[in-house]
């Protein structure tokens, strides 16, 4: 009969082989479909904020577990047999995957469902090989983690992507500067109102950030990005903070100013909101006397970012 540990290993064997069935499948799926399967948005996000192309990542984890597969098969269940290389490999291997959760939670705010399953496999690997083994991987787990939580990443790659990924249309005005950056929801109303009014003013340069789909943006002079990435747009938001939206980000010679709210973009695009000036809006109530119209704290003034969906939008 064979030991607790041999059959340890052999449970190990059929880990990896599991692994590496569903990175083969990642990898079929990617070649048929143009892009990897996700579970959630977070490994969109993730995979636009990697420079390595996702098949290379699958290919070296394809490669990864056949080596441990096949290793495991050659020890047939004995811990003598078990080529040396196996604990170092899976330390380097659990080293990697430290690194890449960790700039996940710190730095994109999300997480990737694909990897979090892929270091599943690799812990439950490493932890098979004994209490060693465990503590080795946790020395270096922890290590990682501590190193990128003492680096500044206030400023995620996420929102440098989202200025340039995220653009679904950008519409050229009279004057190229200050840049706006309009990020907005298809299913908002109080964006579509900002949207609309842009109709009228073409003085402003202006680029559209969505968090979500969208096919058009229903401007004249627009040019469109089909291939940008929404969720982008919603990671910056998220880590900023910011649970409203219409969000105007504009870049000056100083920095970056942001107003949130129909009211307050409006203005910054120097169209005035007409419930300011004290005209109701169509289809809304004027503000009762001693109530101050600030935007944002009245709720009505946007949409949250969380569900976006005050209405039907009809720029889709």
């Amino acid at each position: 009969m064979l030991k607790r540990k041999d059959r340890a290993l052999q449970f190990g064997q059929f880990l990896a082989l599991a692994a590496s069935l569903l990175v083969a499948g990642q990898i079929g799926f990617t070649l048929y479909q143009g892009a990897p399967f996700c579970l959630n948005e977070g490994c969109k996000i993730v995979e636009k904020m990697t420079k390595v192309p996702p098949l290379v990542f699958n290919a070296v984890g394809l490669f990864f577990f056949q080596t441990i597969y096949w290793s495991l098969r050659a020890a047939k269940g004995e811990r003598r047999r078990l080529p040396s290389f196996v604990p170092y490999l899976l330390l380097a291997a659990l080293g990697g995957e430290a690194v890449l959760t960790s700039f996940q939670y710190l730095a994109a705010h999300t997480f990737c469902a694909y990897c979090l399953t892929i270091l599943g496999f690799v812990v439950l690997l490493s932890c098979l090989l004994g209490l060693r083994q465990i503590l080795a991987g946790a020395l270096i787990a922890a290590t990682v983690a501590l190193a990128f939580a003492s680096l500044d990443l206030y400023q995620p790659a996420a929102g440098r992507q989202a200025f340039t990924a995220g653009v679904f249309a950008s519409r050229p005005g009279v004057t190229k500067y200050p840049e706006h950056y309009l990020f907005y929801a298809s299913t908002c109303a109080h964006c579509e109102k900002v949207i609309a009014s842009l109709q009228t003013n073409g003085r402003v340069t202006v680029h559209f950030n969505p968090i979500d789909r969208v096919n058009s943006i229903g401007l004249a002079n627009a040019t469109t990005n089909p291939a940008y990435a929404p969720e982008l747009n919603k990671a910056l938001l998220t880590s900023l903070g910011i649970k409203e939206i219409p969000v105007l980000m504009t870049k000056t010679s100083d920095g970056w100013n942001i107003r949130r709210g129909e009211a307050a973009v409006l203005a910054a695009l120097s169209l005035p909101d007409p419930a300011a000036a004290g005209t109701p809006r169509p289809g809304s109530l004027a503000a009762p006397a001693g109530q101050s119209l600030i935007p944002g704290l009245d709720g009505s003034d946007g949409c949250q970012v969380s569900s976006p969906d005050c209405t039907q939008s009809t720029f889709r």
